[in-house]
């Protein structure tokens, strides 16, 4: 009976193997059909939007180089990458689609900072010049992206955010930064928050990534190496999603102004996602994906503007729709939501989606903690007085007398009563002067 119960168990298990693998092949070609019809309906989409997208330090040069692999499916013309940095060596490791721009040569000798943010802000504004030319007119978004925590990422990204600002400040900017994993200490920690503050208010909006977050989409026994370029994968995913939207006709168009308004305003925290799914799968882990995504520590509800695009086949349902558009809706009751959809047969019975909601609210716990201990401080001092109160009724602890208060007289109330004082003295004193043997019975010692 038990190698019965084995052999059915062994025959189950490979039965779900063939069927997860035959899922992922289906996953591949579907999104090579998604690819292909991106390609073939490219240039029908009259668009002239210009995208820029640059790499500060060695880790934002590494990020760009998974990115231009990613996204090759766009024109050179309208998306280009540029990768920054001190570390000329680093450079040179970049893909050749990636174009490189050393920082502060003649300061560094192009072997980079030494982890000193100091140094590569002032290597960011000795290339100030150099830097100014990557925000020509044509270029309508700026993507930047760094690693925060080390050196030229922390010290330089700051410099080209606030050049951007200055010289060019309506093009639309996007600021994708990663902070230090826990384990790389408190000081490199410190350090990536103080880059962020400072670059913020420069940028339109920020999406913030927490290395930590890596533990959430990885294996156990997953590589370090492999682990972040899972990470680097996930984010051009993420940009690849939408890009798209801005470039995809649409039966329900998306346009640059509809990005534009959704990314307006200066200093906000974004959310970026996108989920795919089979049409006949679950409809709620769909739009739990979609929505909760594990690299984010975001607050989902706090957000003001919504975008979101959905790519499928015309077999897609009202009921589809409406079912994700009320999810993002009860999530976000006071934002403002522009929709867009992309059909073509070709997609079959795949469906993607991309969100970009911004104004979200970063959770903070020592808010909650300060929160939760008033509560507990307001139970404890009404915890106190309902127990005073309740003795009193029982009489067990009788409630405390009210002190007397003393009357104060007037001047001639208190003349008159010295007066008295002094007479009843002078009384006495008489008594003393009279003889022991003269004294009467009645009279006083």
């Amino acid at each position: 009976m038990a190698k019965i119960n084995k052999k059915n168990k062994q025959k189950k298990e490979t039965s779900e193997g063939l069927k997860n693998k035959k899922n992922g092949e289906n996953k591949i070609k579907a999104e090579k059909e998604l690819a292909k019809s991106f390609s073939e309906n490219f240039e029908n989409k009259e668009k002239s939007i210009g995208v820029r997208v640059i790499g500060i330090g060695g880790g934002g040069g590494n990020i760009v180089a998974e990115l231009s692999q990613t996204l090759s499916i766009f024109p050179e013309k309208k998306v280009d990458f540029y990768a920054a940095n001190t570390d000329v060596q680093a450079l040179n490791l970049l893909p050749s689609k990636v174009k490189k721009i050393p920082l502060g040569d003649n300061l560094t000798q192009g072997l980079g900072t030494g982890r000193n943010p100091s140094l590569g802000e002032e290597a960011a504004k000795k290339s100030s010049e150099q830097i100014k030319k990557l925000f020509p007119p044509e270029k309508d978004f700026i993507i930047f992206i760094s690693c925060l925590g080390g050196g030229t990422g922390s010290g330089a990204t700051p410099v080209f955010t606030k050049i951007v600002r200055d010289l060019s400040p309506k093009v639309t900017t996007l600021g994708i930064f990663t902070l230090p994993f826990t384990f790389e200490g408190k000081e490199k920690r410190r350090l990536a928050r103080e880059s962020l503050l400072k670059m913020k208010d420069n940028l339109n909006a920020v999406i913030v990534i927490p290395n930590d977050k890596i533990l959430k989409i990885i294996k156990p026994n997953t590589s370090f190496t492999t682990a972040l370029s899972i990470l680097n994968k996930k984010i051009a995913k993420n940009l690849e999603g939408l890009l798209r939207a801005i470039y995809l006709p649409g039966l329900i168009n998306i346009d640059w102004a509809d990005i534009r308004a959704t990314l307006s305003g200066f200093g906000n925290i974004a959310y970026l996602n996108v989920a795919q799914s089979q049409s006949k799968e679950n409809l709620d882990n769909f739009i739990k994906n979609l929505l909760f995504s594990p690299i984010y520590d975001y607050d989902f509800s706090g957000a003001e503007n919504v975008l979101f695009n959905i790519e499928s086949s015309k077999n897609i349902t009202f009921d589809q729709l409406s079912t994700i558009s009320q999810k993002i809706n009860s999530l976000a009751p006071r934002a403002k939501i522009i929709f867009g959809l992309y059909q073509s047969q070709k997609l079959k019975d795949l469906v993607c989606s991309t969100i970009l909601a911004c104004g979200v609210q970063k959770e903070k716990k020592e808010i909650k903690i300060k929160k939760n201990e008033e509560k507990k401080s307001e139970r404890k001092v009404k915890k106190i007085i309902n127990k005073k109160e309740e003795k009193q009724k029982t009489g067990e602890e009788k409630p405390k007398e009210e002190p007397k208060i003393e009357i104060r007289r007037n001047a001639l109330e208190a003349k008159k009563v010295e007066n008295e004082k002094q007479q009843e003295e002078d009384e006495k004193e008489k008594i003393f002067d009279i003889p022991a043997f003269l004294r009467k019975p009645g009279d006083k010692k």
